[in-house]
């Protein structure tokens, strides 16, 4: 039901969810419908802006393909492309047959049913769901090239989940694989005008990217880059600072990093013999001391010094050494990248680092360190992801950038009412647990690293103790569980929000997984490339039609680091659904409640809102009751009453503003880097022992091809598996760049945002530089094919341009759909997943990420589409 207490014609607030960014908004009503979208000016999050995804959202509510009923499967044939001759059926009927399915499978092996969905802001349901059903397979299982070494990486250096460059205070701004404040990543309406105001002011813009995508088209310099050799030039670059230009913060690595901690023969902290905490080299005393005495007059940072345990040498004097490797002829060869060029950018960046100033900040005298390198996807999504993120992030660290301002912030490692606080862990090293205690889903503490063990769940957890972020190990175990020693196959799977075939690797493969089981329930809007493989379908809500819980913008990953206040923001329903349609999280609870399985569901909800605590300390009336269905209004305003102290839910809270105010954040909140004792490894001495123990296990469950090598302390690039094809004729790499416009495949049915697409010169075209393009013969508008070495390829028309590298053929977006229920994005844009291989070498063994690299050919298509 639509929000009561509002007139007839009103402008209602809310949050949107045409991408993952959840910007505060009004949404204007009229005669009961939706007529327009505007930001909400009260709120941080879009400062009353928004971008072009929530304006189109009006098109996504009144899409004439909408699910509004339930449907039934009625040709047992699955496959893609495939027919499933749906039938509309009662909810009732759905219901029944549902709950009769799951039923079955909880008593066969309740392990068996899979949730795949993207719902991020209400995991606390959905993993509530789980875990009361009997399942660790519960988690965000679409989020296959999103982060599992950049998340990992963050939080190990910057104790949280996420980053974000200082826009107001930064100087020198490098985007590598990267969009901030460019339209296509986190916090994007504030991001946006805060980095139109840092270049308005002069602050330096370098992109560094295969594609010269948005970022790069507003850059100051365009870095072209060959895919996945990021951390090969990163390398480099440290190499420069380091050893040629003697650049580098040397206070701030003795004293929040593992820099000047002393390193045995064996890789090895040295340690104390009575406390076994790591020793450091005090060169004023000339003694080994623990790293944390009060004593330590001053910390070595070079130098070998002979202890009982050998000739021992401080990790930083082994990282400048291990470096040198990486000379800038060597990295130029790899990357493609102008020695001069390497050279320069490094030195621009250790100059505008401005290492010793300082800021006063209310009151207290901080670092300050205006430059600072920003790195997502592009960076992440290889084999290598783990160290090339490593590597990135060693170049911040060098300089002191780490959560200071003007440098890179973690988004909000210290929370409100220090509800979650990064803080110093085993060997004085910056741990945390927030993430995984707040919300679940695929988030973990890599810090210190799980004991390795035998697999129990799809996503392999217990084989990655290293990880901060596991999504997409699923379809690996789905597709031979046999092969990773699952005890079980699943066979069941509940989806929503996750379109997985079309957002994984080959999704031939992702269809053969999806035909071996034996019931499917998808909840949705539009009948996607995945729904069509459903058994039964149900209707799902618009987010201006439904309650989500509450803060919807999750304050530890969604609210903008540095200055500001801490908020919470709502999801609340504009105008009723239409008759029958209802939020897919009231319907599970219904499943939950026929199931008998509402106690356990409510016990996981009161843990994960944190429900549990707040009655405990008086600030929660009452948490949810085991033998009560609830519904996620309820379990919204409940939370509001957390969020506030106490103060109970009531209608007038948010009539003018899609937020609440908690309080202004402090400076600690703020630039956690000098209030943190956590230490930011640049060594990684933990992984000795997670590779050992990886490799133990996996060899006594008979898997010795399990790669263990990269388990080591110091970072290296390793190419990636395209990189040593010896397949003749596919001579290109194929890269990809998120648009402005389509968020994940979720946009791309928009009819309004479609129209917006088809005038852009790039969003639905393959991109082929000149040079390329002149060897093939190929003119730009000419159809041609692009052909991995699977074999497989996809048609497009050619964009002749110099924006993109040489060697790499771009595309744009998660286009080129193919699903019967979208009309409007099928056959429009590239999908450039069906060219990457479904293959174990493409997964990193340390961190879980996939490889999203390709060798791929282009020629002109014939006139008979040959």
């Amino acid at each position: 039901m639509a929000t009561k207490g509002f007139d007839k014609e009103a402008w209602i607030p809310t949050s949107c969810n045409g991408c993952f960014n959840v910007c505060a908004i009004k949404v204007h009503r009229k005669d009961g419908k939706v007529v327009g979208v505007k930001g909400d000016s009260s709120v941080l999050s879009s400062k009353g802006k928004v971008c072009g995804k929530s304006m189109a959202r009006v098109a996504d509510l009144y899409d004439p393909n909408r699910v509004t009923v339930p449907l039934k499967r009625t040709n047992p044939e699955k496959g893609i492309g495939v027919d499933p001759k749906w039938k509309e059926i009662s909810w009732e009927e759905a219901m029944t047959t549902i709950v009769e399915r799951l039923d079955k499978v909880r008593k066969d092996d309740p392990r068996k049913l899979v949730l795949a969905n993207f719902d991020l802001c209400n995991m606390a349901v959905v993993s509530g769901f789980g875990e009361g059903f009997g399942t660790p397979n519960y988690d965000l299982y679409n989020a296959t090239y999103c982060g599992s070494g950049l998340h990992t990486i963050f939080f190990l250096t910057l104790g949280t989940v996420n980053s974000e460059i200082d826009l107001e205070r930064c100087n020198y701004m490098v985007l590598w694989g990267a969009q901030l404040g460019l339209g296509a990543n986190n916090n994007c309406m504030r991001a946006i005008d805060n980095m139109a105001k840092a270049r308005k002011r002069g602050a330096r813009l370098v992109v560094i990217d295969p594609i010269c995508g948005h970022a790069g088209a507003k850059a100051d310099e365009w870095v072209p880059i060959l895919p996945g050799t990021d951390g090969a030039l990163a390398l480099g670059m440290v190499n420069v600072l380091l050893n040629e230009l003697g650049l580098y913060d040397a206070e701030f690595l003795k004293r929040k990093t593992n820099a000047p901690y002393l390193v045995r023969p064996d890789g090895r902290y040295a340690r104390d013999p009575q406390s076994h905490e790591p020793l450091v080299w005090d060169p004023v005393e000339k003694k080994a001391k623990q790293y944390d005495a009060a004593d330590v007059e001053d910390y070595a940072l070079a130098g070998v010094y002979h202890l009982t345990d050998g000739a021992c040498t401080p990790a930083f004097e082994l990282l400048k050494q291990h470096v040198r490797k990486y000379s800038v002829e060597e990295v130029s060869r790899i990357t493609t990248v102008p020695v001069d060029t390497i050279r320069r950018i490094a030195r621009e960046f250790g100059e505008a680092s401005q290492i010793g100033a300082t800021i006063e900040m209310d009151g207290q005298t901080l670092p300050l360190r205006p430059a600072a390198i920003d790195f997502k996807r592009g960076v992440n999504a290889h084999k290598n992801g783990y160290f090339n993120c490593f590597s990135l992030q060693l170049l911040n660290i060098v300089v002191g950038a780490p959560n200071n301002p003007g440098g890179l912030l973690g988004t909000n490692a210290i929370g409100p009412y220090s509800l979650w606080r990064a803080y110093k862990g085993k060997d004085g090293l910056l741990t945390n647990n927030h993430y995984e205690l707040a919300r679940g889903a695929a988030f973990f503490s890599p810090y210190p690293p799980k004991k390795a063990a035998p697999p129990d769940s799809l996503n392999l957890m217990s084989l990655f103790p290293a990880t901060g972020f596991l999504p997409a190990m699923p379809h690996f175990t789905m597709h031979d569980p046999g092969k990773f020693r699952l005890p079980y196959k699943p066979s069941a799977l509940i989806m929503c929000r996750s379109n997985f075939i079309k957002s994984y690797l080959d999704p031939r493969a992702i269809a053969d997984n999806l035909k071996k089981l034996d019931f499917i329930l998808a909840f949705a809007r539009q009948i996607d490339e995945v729904s069509e493989f459903a058994d039964i379908l149900l209707p799902e809500a618009h987010d201006f039609e439904r309650y989500w819980t509450f803060p919807a913008n999750q304050p530890l990953g969604f609210i903008t680091p540095g200055p500001g206040k801490w908020y919470g923001q709502i999801v609340q329903p504009v105008v009723d659904p239409p008759p029958g349609v209802r939020n897919w999280l009231d319907v599970l609870m219904d499943i939950a409640e026929r199931l008998g399985i509402l106690a356990g569901m409510n016990e996981v909800i009161n843990r994960r809102t944190g429900f549990d605590v707040a009655f405990e300390l008086g600030v929660a009336s009452e948490k949810l009751r085991p033998d009560k269905k609830y519904t996620v209004e309820e379990i919204c305003k409940k939370q509001v009453e957390v969020y506030t102290g106490g103060v109970p839910y009531n209608d007038e809270m948010f009539r003018e503003s899609a937020a609440i105010d908690f309080y202004p954040k402090s400076i600690e909140e703020s630039f956690p880097g000098p209030f943190v004792e956590g230490r930011i490894p640049i060594y990684l001495e933990h992984l000795i022992d997670v590779g050992e123990d990886v490799k133990k296990v996996t060899k006594k469950l008979g898997m010795d091809w399990w790669d263990t090598s990269p388990y080591r302390p110091l970072a290296d690039w390793r190419p990636c598996p395209p990189f040593e094809s010896k397949a003749e004729g596919y001579d290109l790499f194929l890269a990809n760049s998120k648009t402005a416009l389509v968020a994940h495949s979720l946009n791309a049915e928009n009819a309004w945002i479609d129209d917006v697409c088809k005038r852009h010169r790039m969003d639905h075209y393959i991109l082929v530089h000149t040079s390329a393009a002149a060897k093939k013969g190929i003119k730009d508008g000419d159809m041609i094919w692009v052909e991995s070495e699977t074999e497989v390829r996809v048609k497009g028309k050619a964009r002749v341009t110099e924006c993109v590298h040489p060697k790499v053929v771009g595309t744009l977006g998660n286009l080129g759909g193919w699903a019967r229920g979208k009309p409007i994005a099928k056959g429009k844009g590239i999908h450039s997943n069906s060219l990457i291989k479904f293959d174990w070498e493409m997964v990193d063994p340390v961190s879980g990420q996939i490889d999203t690299c390709a060798r791929v050919k282009i020629y002109k298509a014939g006139n008979n589409n040959e």
